[in-house]
């Protein structure tokens, strides 16, 4: 019986660190664009951008072109909701704050590449096309408020 006791104490204990864990896991994955975005530049690893542009105002415009034969899915963390991008069209996301995150998928996960230029001050563009190599697939692109932006 005191056996007993003590195992339901361990699991009991046990099940109460995972969830603290686990609860700590989900912060950045907030409805508050700001904290999201604090946590998303202070998380951001330290390594030579893919890029730069020259936000204005503490903003971005971002020009999306799916450039593959399928529809695109993409959202703006804390900013948008899930949209769908079709084949081979533009949209232009304007006065985005920054930070900001941009996920982007295709709907059967197929891989993604992405190349992005700056087209003058506040504004990028970035091109999603098809790819056979694993190397090359991104999944999201993050801008940091100094204009400097990643693609993982």
């Amino acid at each position: 019986m005191c056996k007993r006791a003590i195992d339901k104490t361990c699991i009991v204990s046990l099940l109460a660190v995972t969830l603290a864990i686990a609860g700590n896991s989900f912060l950045p994955f907030t409805n508050n664009a700001s904290f999201a975005g604090e946590i998303a530049q202070t998380n951001e690893p330290e390594r030579v951008p893919d890029g730069k542009m020259v936000p204005v105002n503490g903003k971005a415009n971002v020009r999306l072109t799916n450039k593959t034969n399928d529809r695109l899915f993409y959202q703006v963390v804390g900013q948008t909701t899930r949209r769908s991008l079709a084949e081979n069209s533009t949209v232009t996301l304007q006065a985005l704050t920054l930070p900001a995150s941009i996920l982007f998928k295709r709907p059967d996960d197929a891989l993604l590449k992405v190349n992005m230029k700056p087209v003058g001050e506040g504004t990028v563009d970035v091109t999603l096309d098809e790819t056979n190599d694993l190397g090359l697939d991104k999944k999201s692109l993050s801008i940091r408020n100094d204009g400097a932006f990643f693609l993982r």
